[in-house]
């Protein structure tokens, strides 16, 4: 149990330090330094699994974005049925306008390919979204009522054409824009259904527009791709005879995702998306047209975003952790140095009462003293334990400090040794009669002396601390001991 106690605190990396200790250690180390040192660790080892897993999802991305002008080839396709462009009319008092079969108003769809020479649009009847806008409704914290009286692209579209392309220009020669066109109900050839003037005027004055649409948020730290969906809903107010025109601005986007764990062979991801820019609203371009409600339109704007995401690599990962090693290690350092300090002193003290007891002089005091050998537990729980902790204290602070007790001792022996081997030196010169001699000449002179003085049985050499003797072709050490008594 010794021996597997002293080999778990060499685990102590929160031990005091000291100047010497005869195992060649420089710190004193205890249980409770290697239990905090088994605890950092685990937390580092903890939070290296959370700051890894944070890099392999992206985590902490550091994004560079610039803006450049769209080429003519520039746009974004999505599937139809990720595209949320919906409207709805709402009476003065927020309340549904019932519209069965369109006798109160009509929502129509267009899709436009514009050029200098032509425009060719493709008209897309409007009808009951339903369930298609269910998801966005939840996400938008909308009620489920508004599912049925919200006006979305037909779903005969939808299924014909899977793909729905947005283009930009600069030049304005050549893109795409979605559309939609708020009409009030009138009595033509293939519609004989609409209500009378006075009640559409009722229900359309001072009406609520709403509309939805979709689009793009750039998140850096999403796990599969930095674009996100996202579903908006605005809401404007309609007059008697005054038409308004909505444009609603989408930036196209590029992210390059550069994936680059070790400072070598990177990998880089494209996307691409659109985003929200802006939304102009004019409400006098069709003040002579009292047929028509609203336009709205989605455009894409002539500018385009271009974003460089890096993401964190594994030498920021350990540059973190770190960081997060030395605040750990500072702040158990504080919370355990008193308790390292206390056990410590008691280490120092202890030894002092074993030491005296070992010397010659073992009165009755140095017994007592020997009785007295305290630990950690005393000490908290006893009056008289800690009186005699903070007398030997003082002691120790006088007296046992290791310089005082090794490294003085021992560089006082050094020194009379090489006054001792001065004289002889000076010795020898005066029985050669002050012959001129060179000084490895003189070395050897006084080796020879040493041997001549030597007797066959003993022969010590005063240039170590340990005093060396030969005693029939066997070699003996002869270590002096240092007495310390304390009175």
């Amino acid at each position: 149990m010794m021996k597997i106690s002293n080999n778990f605190r060499k685990f102590d990396i929160f031990g005091q330090q000291i100047r010497l200790k005869a195992q060649g250690q420089s710190v004193f180390q205890t249980q409770i330094g290697a239990f905090m040192t088994f605890l950092l660790f685990s937390i580092l080892i903890y939070s290296s699994s959370l700051f890894i897993i944070e890099m392999n999802k992206g985590k902490n991305a550091i994004m560079n974005s610039q803006d450049a002008v769209i080429q003519n080839n520039e746009g974004f396709s999505f599937n139809s049925t990720e595209l949320i462009f919906s409207a709805g009319l709402l009476d003065i008092l927020g309340q549904p306008i019932p519209n069965e079969y369109n006798r109160i108003f009509k929502i129509g769809f267009y899709i436009c390919n514009k050029s200098l020479n032509q425009t060719e649009c493709v008209i897309i009847p409007g009808s009951i979204c339903g369930e298609r806008i269910r998801e966005a409704s939840k996400k938008l914290n909308i009620a489920s009522v508004y599912e049925n009286m919200t006006y979305c692209m037909s779903e005969e579209y939808i299924k014909e054409n899977p793909t729905i392309r947005i283009q930009g220009s600069n030049r304005y020669d050549n893109f795409t824009l979605i559309g939609a066109l708020i009409e009030r109900c009138s009595n033509s050839t293939d519609i004989q259904n609409c209500a009378s003037q006075e009640e559409i005027d009722k229900y359309i004055t001072n009406s609520n527009l709403y509309y939805s649409y979709s689009f793009h948020q750039l998140n850096k730290e999403s796990e599969d791709s930095p674009y996100q969906k996202t579903e908006n809903i605005d809401l404007t107010s309609l007059y008697y005879n005054v038409g308004k025109y909505i444009k609603i601005y989408f930036q196209y986007s590029q992210s390059f995702l550069e994936y680059n764990p070790f400072y070598f062979f990177p990998n880089t991801e494209y996307h691409e998306g659109i985003e929200y820019q802006k939304t102009v609203t004019d409400s006098v371009l069709y003040f002579q047209d009292p047929n028509t409600l609203a336009r709205i339109e989605v455009h894409l704007d002539a500018k385009k975003k271009v974003s460089f995401i890096t993401y964190q690599t594994l030498m920021d990962v350990i540059a973190k952790i770190g960081g997060l090693f030395t605040i750990i290690r500072a702040l158990i350092d504080i919370v355990i140095f008193p308790l390292q300090w206390i056990l410590y002193r008691l280490f120092l003290i202890n030894f002092l009462i074993m030491h005296q007891d070992q010397t010659q002089q073992k009165d009755n005091q140095l017994k007592e003293d020997k009785k007295k050998q305290i630990c950690i537990f005393k000490l908290f729980i006893s009056s008289k334990s800690r009186n005699y902790f903070n007398q030997q204290s003082l002691l120790i602070n006088k007296y046992l400090d290791v310089r005082q007790i090794l490294i003085h001792p021992l560089q006082f022996t050094q020194k009379i040794e090489g006054i001792q081997d001065s004289i002889k030196k000076i010795d020898v010169l005066s029985s050669r009669q002050i012959k001129l001699i060179t000084k490895q000449e003189m070395d050897e002179l006084v080796v020879q002396s040493n041997q001549e003085e030597c007797l066959d049985y003993k022969c010590q050499s005063y240039g170590t601390i340990n005093s060396e003797s030969k005693i029939r072709n066997q070699d003996n050490y002869i270590i002096p001991q240092m007495k310390v008594q304390i009175h």
